[in-house]
């Protein structure tokens, strides 16, 4: 299982990556919306993207919006009080920063659809 992490912030990319590699994932990583569609177009397969709500330049909604459009799993995250307060009011799934190993691991189960990953992944 590939899966892609997208943060402009180096340090929560690397933290998030890790925690993935430790379950099992193969992991990559995009600082921005540029790297995360080049990735997309020419890199391996991606099975799911971990996506920074708040990012510069494009705007992680049309980015988000390009992942659904491919069929790609997606776990948004953000410690953005505006991007908490937005995805409360749309009802949207949000992981708010900090979040845990287990919350991270429970939250890319339920976008891949599917609660006993754990256990092959691990």
């Amino acid at each position: 299982m590939h899966i892609l992490v997208v943060d402009d912030n180096a340090g929560v990319r690397d933290v998030v990556a890790a925690l993935l590699e430790d379950r099992g994932y193969r992991v990559s990583a995009a600082e921005d919306g540029r790297a995360m569609r080049r990735l997309l177009a020419s890199g391996p397969r991606v099975d799911a993207v971990v996506l920074d709500a708040i990012m510069p330049g494009e705007s992680s909604a049309s980015l988000a919006e390009h992942l659904k459009a491919r069929g790609l799993p997606m776990v948004m995250i953000s410690g953005s009080r505006d991007a908490i307060e937005a995805a409360e009011r749309k009802r949207l799934p949000l992981l708010r920063k900090p979040f845990s190993m287990r919350q991270l691991y429970a939250a890319l189960d339920q976008a891949l659809g599917d609660d006993d990953l754990s256990q092959r992944c691990a």
